[in-house]
């Protein structure tokens, strides 16, 4: 196979307008532009690609995110990577988009999609394991005919990436009978529809129903229904409820909903997220200081007072408030408000006094503490 690459850089100028112009604007470089020239097309083909911060000052390898109709999407999946950085949501991906020209799409995606299966696999990413750091991760993300698209390429090829999220496809509703439920499909599916898509929502209703009734083996699926979408906007929520899914254990454990916690598993749920992110990461697979506060908190926070006591006695209290008192004191200060609202002054009085160890001038402390003294009495 013959290939070429010819990279340019993406650049977006920023125009500013004024009566005086006070600068001709500094080019946003956004990635690379690849051209291919595939042989399984017969055509060359434009990608986009863009690496993450770190990629150019570390050895590490990176999973990939692989990106149809990327005239329309590759730039919201590099917003969202660093969105997910900023917050820390996911670890660093290499994102690659995949043009796709009207009304060519149609043909690539419905007739042509054979030959398209072997350009994405045989050809770019061949190319793109041999020309970057990748790790073996990799996830498809496909809106309409490219969620179709994406759909039979799990149905022949589960395995040739980890996760397929495809918006709104379309059409797949014959597909889905051929769709061998008796197999073992080790991936990770999301699928979505807004309300008005009448063919798109009978397929993916039709999608929802089998994958309920008749469970695949190693499948992880999920369906969203995005009420407040319509067929042109679903692929933006789906890249990213999909992703920050497929990367969950990523984050550090939290929880802001006692009742979900609750019916999640409660600290057992919990722990076992530490431990996946672990295992999956290299974190520390216990329970990080802010996981602990979060799901103390979301017993606050539902106004129920037996948990928050139980939750704290479950996560050792002593030494959980010897800990925030050095590292997150405001928790403590909040503990100590929640006792006195449950007119349970002594223990309010007792995080009061270690407050002020710390912080022995504070007047607005002693003010407090007073106060719960003299309620106690």
């Amino acid at each position: 196979m013959k290939m070429k690459a010819i990279t340019a850089t993406i650049a977006i100028v920023l125009m500013f307008f004024g009566v005086q112009a006070q600068s001709e604007g500094i080019p946003n470089v956004v990635g690379f532009n690849h051209l291919l020239v595939s042989e399984v097309l017969g055509e060359e083909r434009g990608v986009q690609i863009y690496l993450p911060p770190s990629y150019q000052d570390s050895d590490k390898t990176y999973p990939v995110v692989y990106v149809l109709d990327a005239q329309r999407f590759f730039l919201h999946v590099v917003s969202l990577s660093r969105s997910f950085q900023q917050f820390q949501l996911a670890p660093e991906f290499i994102i690659v988009g995949i043009k796709n020209s009207y009304p060519g799409r149609f043909q690539h995606f419905g007739e042509g999609k054979e030959n398209f299966k072997g350009f994405l696999q045989d050809e770019l990413m061949a190319y793109v394991n041999q020309n970057f750091r990748t790790n073996g991760e990799n996830l498809l993300f496909g809106w309409e005919y490219g969620g179709s698209f994406a759909f039979h390429m799990m149905k022949d090829q589960p395995t040739l990436f980890n996760a397929y999220l495809i918006a709104s496809p379309y059409p797949i509703f014959d597909a889905i009978d051929d769709l061998d439920t008796s197999s073992s499909l080790e991936t990770q599916l999301y699928f979505s529809v807004s309300p008005d898509e009448y063919d798109v929502r009978n397929s993916t209703e039709k999608l929802n129903e089998k994958l309920a009734s008749n469970p695949i083996e190693g499948l992880e699926w999920k369906y969203f229904e995005f009420e407040l979408e319509e067929h042109r906007s679903t692929g933006y929520p789906t890249l990213y409820h999909g992703l920050r899914d497929y990367f969950k254990y990523y984050q550090e454990f939290e929880t802001n909903n006692l009742q979900k916690f609750i019916s999640a598993g409660g600290m057992e749920y919990a722990l076992n997220h530490a431990q996946e992110r672990a295992k999956r990461y290299g974190f520390e697979p216990e329970l990080s200081l802010w996981s602990r506060f979060t799901i103390v908190r979301s017993a606050m926070r539902a106004d129920d007072f037996y948990h928050f006591e139980t939750l704290l006695h479950t996560l050792d209290k002593n030494a959980f408030l010897r800990e925030l008192l050095e590292n997150r004191d405001y928790a403590v200060s909040q503990f100590a408000a929640f006792y006195e609202k449950n007119n349970r002054f002594r223990e309010a009085v007792e995080l009061y006094d270690l407050l002020l160890k710390k912080y022995p001038d504070s007047e607005s402390l002693l003010i407090k503490k007073r106060s719960a003294q003299s309620k106690r009495q």
